[in-house]
């Protein structure tokens, strides 16, 4: 099998379990990332990718700076997986969590994207990155 641009028939998508690190999450964080994985979740991607969100809280608030770690890239499965933390002091200070929560997952995706095309000379990592210009536009509650 060669690269994920070889099967026009594959669409992969972007998939968030998401994990809240306590009952002290704001209910405006809760529903920030329930309207991002909204707003990306009819998107076709060249590979799928498979993501646990964990926003930082009293009982699990997650330890070191917000954003992506442990990315797993697999070019044979046309998969990648990974964790995005938010930290919760982050989640405590944030002016506005919905333009917190879209730019964490903007930035950390597009690490995500440009790892894939690293390893996978048939993804058009610009073009992938577009898709994610959806995070952009604001969305009414």
């Amino acid at each position: 099998m060669g690269s994920a641009g070889d099967d026009s028939d594959f669409t992969g998508r972007l998939t968030f379990r998401t994990v809240y690190g306590g009952p002290d999450v704001p209910g405006e964080w809760i529903a920030a990332v329930t309207r991002m994985k909204r707003q990306l979740g009819e998107i076709g991607f060249t590979y799928d990718l498979d993501v646990l969100l964990h926003v930082g809280g009293s009982i699990s608030s997650t330890d070191g700076p917000t954003g992506l770690r442990n990315p797993r890239v697999s070019v044979a499965k046309r998969s990648v997986t990974a964790q995005i933390h938010v930290g919760r002091v982050d989640v405590e200070t944030a002016v506005d969590p919905d333009a917190f929560v879209r730019e964490t997952i903007s930035r950390a995706v597009g690490q995500l994207i440009e790892r894939i095309a690293a390893k996978d000379g048939g993804v058009d990592a610009a073009a992938e990155e577009e898709k994610l210009g959806i995070l952009s536009e604001t969305e009414e509650a």
